[in-house]
């Protein structure tokens, strides 16, 4: 019997190791500073929120944010940047941004 989880009777062994993640890089940093600035939203706690909502993780700390979360930081703030002085019915249909099968006929 192995230790490994998952093995489903595979002799295999694979290292355990968890793959080394990159984090966030300095100009990923500057950026999200600069769009949450551009954004108005100067307070940390709702800088957490908002990395949270827009990453679906919840961090404790700056340091802690990872190069692919940080770019759905600054994909998900330019379009809150985008999104600021377009009116919205509350119909998805009429709010959409991108024209659809039906729309192209």
């Amino acid at each position: 019997m192995t230790d490994q989880l998952f093995s489903f009777g595979s002799d295999a062994v694979h290292d355990a190791r968890p793959a080394q993640v990159m984090m966030m890089s300095a100009e990923q940093r500057a950026t999200i500073r600069a769009l949450f600035e551009e954004l108005g939203i100067a307070g940390a706690k709702s800088q957490f929120a908002i990395v949270g909502e827009l990453t679906g993780t919840t961090i404790g700390s700056v340091s802690e944010l990872t190069a692919s979360s940080a770019a759905r930081v600054i994909n998900g703030l330019h379009s809150r940047i985008d999104a600021i002085g377009q009116s919205r019915t509350g119909n998805a249909w009429v709010d959409r941004e991108e024209d659809t099968w039906i729309d192209r006929l």
